[in-house]
């Protein structure tokens, strides 16, 4: 015999869902002001290639190994801008990472996400010279 949950628990439980839900694409995905500024570099750290290592769950009917996903070698850049209370990080293939380096003026076009009073985050989407 399958046993069902009383209605008023499965509309709590679909309300918080979806209040979840909400806040998810409030925070993630709604559209948000691409803003312009402009920075220096102050870092510019190598990070070398590596491997990210993914194990399967749930039920397997057969055998199944774990996925090695390469991750490429990279360089991570810290930008000081003005106007913002922390500095951004960027990270470049090493190939487009050439043109950057230490104490150089760049533009950078960047999102800010955010929870009113409890969390906030700079993506930055793109840097030239």
């Amino acid at each position: 015999m399958i046993s069902t949950l009383p209605k008023p628990i499965l509309f709590t439980f679909a309300a918080i869902c979806a209040l979840f839900a909400l806040a998810m694409w409030l925070v993630f995905l709604r559209p948000v002001e691409r803003r312009t500024a402009q920075g220096v570099i102050t870092h510019k750290i190598f990070k070398a290639a590596g491997q990210y290592v993914q194990y399967p769950v749930g039920m397997r009917d057969s055998f199944y190994s774990p996925s090695a996903i390469p991750i490429a070698e990279c360089y991570v850049f810290a930008i000081h801008v003005d106007g913002l209370p922390v500095d951004v990080g960027v990270s470049l293939n090493s190939i487009a990472a050439r043109e950057f380096e230490v104490g150089q003026s760049v533009n950078i076009q960047y999102q800010e996400r955010s929870i009113p009073l409890l969390w906030k985050r700079i993506y930055v989407t793109q840097m030239t010279h």
